[in-house]
């Protein structure tokens, strides 16, 4: 049997923009200046070298990217994207280079800038938080190192529009990798949920031998009279086989620094699964507010 249990859920107390201490306050500044920083290389000029690949973007080996939308505490939407590397690729600093566009072709963003690659079990990849307008834009990007280009795509992206005070849930977020921050997060780190890092797997791919994790952010939900959400899910899993589990209870965890923010995460034994292509489902219900919301996304196991 596979177990799981993720959750989600809906309204809440709408966070409070004044500082009131001084940890407040800091949040607050770090959320500035983040927010800047990221702006500020958001409109980073391409060399035309750049800009020649990026109107081509074919003829490179392709990066696996994975992104999902997000909005912080304080209001600032923002989108997360994973570039993973091509397999066996050396290490050392890279240049991410990109461009986004609307869908008229207008240019809203840039980027080119130094990053270092991180790693996780045996995938290595680079992540970066794109504070871009949550509607329907297209985005390719490139990694090079020394002059030579390793990787291009191209993402299509169309996010869910978020308000900071409403009740919602993320995407789905599959991972090999959940583990606690060493260092402070910051308020637009990307695949960060209140001190716990969740690495999603490039391409959503696993090995029957190993374990799946699946996560899920909840944002608002309704608070019962005993002050903890009350949620329930449903699981299921159709491909070469198929499971649909009960609804079942599942465990809202608080996340630190972020209120009203709440993580749902469950490992899934997949050791006895047939190899192929897997759509997952999860239905997360709130019984409390009476609401629910579908989330879904594709694996594959082999």
């Amino acid at each position: 049997m596979i177990g799981l249990m993720l959750a989600v859920s809906i309204l809440a107390q709408a966070a409070e923009r004044v500082p009131k201490t001084m940890t407040d306050a800091e949040r607050m500044n770090d959320k500035v200046l983040a927010a800047r920083e990221y702006d500020k290389n958001a409109r980073a000029v391409l060399s035309p070298r750049f800009r020649e690949a990026l109107d081509r973007a074919s003829g490179f080996p392709p990066l696996r990217a994975t992104w999902g939308e997000f909005i912080t505490v304080d209001g600032v939407p923002f989108i997360a994207l994973q570039l993973a590397l091509p397999a066996a690729t050396e290490g050392g600093r890279l240049i991410l280079f990109g461009v986004i566009r609307s869908v008229d072709g207008k240019q809203i963003a840039s980027y080119n800038e130094p990053i270092a690659p991180q790693t996780s079990k045996d995938d290595t990849f680079v992540e970066r938080s794109l504070i871009v307008p949550l509607q329907k834009c297209t985005g390719v990007f490139g990694l090079s190192r020394r002059n030579e280009i390793i990787g291009m795509t191209g993402v299509e992206f169309d996010p869910e529009r978020l308000l900071p005070a409403a009740a919602g849930v993320s995407r789905l977020i599959v991972s090999r990798d959940v583990h606690r921050l060493h260092a402070a997060q910051r308020p637009l780190d990307p695949f960060a949920f209140g001190g716990t890092k969740v690495v999603p797997r490039p391409g959503a791919v696993f090995d029957r031998a190993e374990e799946m994790w699946i996560f899920a952010e909840v944002r608002n939900p309704a608070i019962g009279e005993d002050g903890v959400p009350h949620v329930v899910t449903k699981v299921t899993l159709e491909g070469p086989s198929k499971i649909s589990g009960p609804a079942a209870p599942a465990e809202t965890t608080p996340l630190k620094g972020m209120p009203g923010r709440f993580g749902i995460g469950n490992p899934i034994d997949i050791s006895r699964l047939a190899p192929g292509d897997y759509t997952l489902r999860v239905v997360f219900t709130d019984l409390v507010a009476k609401r629910s919301f579908a989330r879904e996304t594709q694996i594959h196991i082999h």
